[in-house]
């Protein structure tokens, strides 16, 4: 049978615009979940009882409707279930991420 969970998490947002068409945002976040796998309650992250922590960078440059974004990310997780974290088996504390986008905003 399964129990019932709950997240909690909470995140700080900063944004710098620099002359000629620049701006870089910064993201730091925390989340964590209740329960234990023992008492067979729901995964909503990492597995019960689990949390991660990331940082966050997104540098972009912007030229009247056009943009080019990075995004630049290092996430841990902290608690998790052997199974549920990163990499191919599930085994991995860690993950560095990344991302470019491009388009144009109406």
């Amino acid at each position: 049978m399964l129990h019932g969970a709950a997240t909690r998490g909470t995140a700080i947002l900063m944004n710098y615009n620099f002359k000629h068409h620049m701006s870089l945002a910064g993201r730091a976040e925390y989340i964590s979940s209740t329960g234990n796998l023992r008492d067979g309650a729901v995964n909503l992250i990492y597995g019960p009882g689990s949390g991660a922590w990331s940082i966050t960078l997104t540098p972009t440059f912007q030229d009247h409707s056009f943009f080019v974004r990075g995004e630049f990310s290092f996430v841990q997780a902290t608690s998790f279930t052997p199974g549920d974290g990163f990499g191919p088996h599930g085994m991995n504390r860690t993950q560095p991420r990344g991302m470019v986008e491009a388009g144009f905003m109406f």
